[in-house]
């Protein structure tokens, strides 16, 4: 019964107000009846309870993104039970990509005779990578995979130096582990080019590498594969002697990843980020990036339309909202807008890909300020309106 006079005095308060379509109406009812809401949340992060209880896994990973697109809904569905229609969440997840160590190793320094035929044949040297690619694959080529060949070469690059770096053969691609040199060691506090455990060189490469990128930083996320020296058990028998209870100085590989501030070793663990929506039924993968354009975007569009349009560009610029008032000579028409969306989305996302969808929020002057939002999706033909 309260729900009967619930809803009648719902239809006759809209009938007063009459401001919106009556579509509108029968979806909000609909909406009230299921108990649904169109919730947003920008951050929500998977629990070790998400992956072992909810999803039933052994690890709190996902062996592939497509994984984490099939299993993510179910924990949605447990975690915001009252989300429906519309409803937006972008979720923060561990996902499963582990980079390839060495199991084998071969120590090999260059010759005369490999810089007269992988060099330019004129100075015992190597002057470009591209040489040094040449030695290891004309060398060690028919290693076994996941071989790591520690090779120290001279290098010449203004000068020349010795240097000591690592090639490791994974699935039939040389990857390239930068080494130290002696120099480089004794700088990070070693008596030997070497160090004295596998802790050590955990805690120590990263501040090597904070240093190393300090005026040319790498992007967050980014892996960087080192090569390190232990002096450790002889266990693939170096020397040949058939002795490996004896000590000796072994290279290895170890990554590391960047984090955003600081470098740290990488544990075979990316944290990746889907955004999901509910298309009234389900959870679906959903790439809508939602946006608030600020002042200096205004700035930015008012600036760069202002020779088109003097008095809107000026306007936006200086008051950070469009005028919507059509009697105004600062108006913004629905063309101009998406004129500006496409001019500022290309500035801020120059290499989204096709299908890429945005939620511009901005203000709006129309006898008082509001906030109004517009839905775009990027086609062959730019930003369009995203119905």
């Amino acid at each position: 019964m309260k729900k009967t006079f619930y809803l009648l005095f719902m239809f006759i308060g809209l009938a007063f107000t009459g401001c919106e379509p009556m579509e509108d109406i029968h979806d909000e009812i609909d909406t009230e009846l299921e108990g649904k809401v169109a919730g947003t949340v920008d951050s929500y992060t998977l629990t070790e309870d998400d992956y072992k209880e909810t999803l039933e896994l052994n690890f709190t990973t996902f062996n592939s993104v497509e994984d984490a697109k099939d299993l993510i809904p179910i924990v949605l569905n447990d975690v915001f039970p009252s989300f429906g229609a519309e409803s937006s969440v972008k979720v923060n997840y561990n996902l499963y990509a582990p980079k390839r160590d060495e199991k084998d190793l071969v120590v090999y320094e260059a010759t005369d005779a490999d810089y007269a035929t992988y060099g330019d044949d004129t100075y015992p040297n190597f002057d470009e990578m591209g040489q040094v690619y040449d030695l290891i694959e004309g060398k060690f080529g028919d290693v076994a995979n996941r071989t790591l060949v520690s090779l120290t070469y001279d290098y010449y690059d203004g000068g020349v130096e010795e240097r000591n770096d690592g090639f490791l053969l994974v699935d039939g691609e040389w990857i390239f582990a930068f080494g130290f040199t002696e120099d480089e060691y004794e700088a990070m506090g070693e008596s030997y080019p070497n160090f004295s455990n596998e802790d050590e060189a955990e805690t120590k490469i990263p501040i090597f590498l904070e240093e190393k990128f300090k005026y040319e930083p790498e992007e967050e996320g980014a892996i960087v594969p080192v090569m390190y020296k232990l002096y450790t058990d002889d266990i693939y028998d170096l020397d040949e002697d058939e002795n490996t209870e004896e000590n000796k100085t072994y290279s290895f590989v170890k990554y590391f990843i960047f984090n955003g501030s600081n470098w740290e070793v990488y544990n075979n663990v990316l944290v990746q980020s889907l955004q999901f929506g509910h298309d009234g039924t389900n959870w679906v993968p959903d790439n809508t990036i939602r946006y608030s354009l600020t002042k200096s975007d205004f700035g930015l569009i008012g600036n760069a339309l202002i020779d088109k349009y003097p008095g809107p560009g000026d306007n936006a610029s200086y008051f950070g909202s469009f005028d919507v008032r059509k009697s105004s000579d600062n108006y913004w028409s629905d063309e101009m807008l998406l004129e500006a969306f496409n001019l500022f989305l290309n500035e801020i996302a120059p290499n989204a890909e096709i299908g890429q969808k945005y939620v511009l929020s901005y203000a709006v002057y129309n006898g008082a300020t509001v906030t109004m939002e517009t839905k775009l999706i990027k086609t062959e033909a730019g930003w369009v309106i995203n119905e």
